[in-house]
């Protein structure tokens, strides 16, 4: 065995320990958002879309009659303060800076309420020795009350 090859083994190996110790999430689902306003359901929609444009978060599908918005995921750096993705030998994935994530949100609109859930999507890529690492990840709801808390000073409620 070269030493090139005794190197590649060991990162492999080395890796596979780390993805063998993965401990995920506390909780499971994150729990969502939700405001009230002094406004109908079309008065919501048409400001939840300006909203989302103004802050850079593409809309994907948006239905009027069920009241539903959803997002494209985009890349955004989460931390341990806004979600849990699970730790690796107690350190946790969020702090490391080859981990990735992207958000996107679920939003339901009815008069004088606005419910907000964030969809979480993250991966560890620890570089050439092996393959990516998905990690399920779990919103503390700060996302989602920071959107609701924008929302509420662009209607004024």
């Amino acid at each position: 065995m070269t030493q090139r090859s005794a190197i590649a083994s060991l990162g492999v190996l080395l890796l596979a320990a780390c993805a063998s110790t993965y401990e995920p999430p506390r909780s499971t689902q994150s729990p969502p958002a939700t405001a009230t306003f002094n406004a109908p359901r079309a008065d919501l929609l048409k400001a939840t879309r300006r909203l989302l444009v103004a802050e850079g978060i593409q809309v994907m599908s948006a239905d009027d009659a069920s009241g539903t918005i959803t997002t494209m995921p985009q890349d955004f750096r989460l931390t341990p303060e806004l979600a849990d993705c699970g730790t690796t030998m107690g350190i946790d994935y969020l702090k490391d800076n080859r981990t990735s994530s992207k958000v996107g949100y679920g939003l339901m609109i009815d008069d004088g309420k606005v419910t907000v859930r964030s969809v979480l999507q993250s991966e560890y890529k620890p570089g050439d020795v092996a393959q990516n690492i998905t990690l399920s990840c779990v919103s503390h709801g700060v996302l989602e009350r920071r959107l609701l808390q924008k929302l509420q000073a662009a209607i004024g409620s």
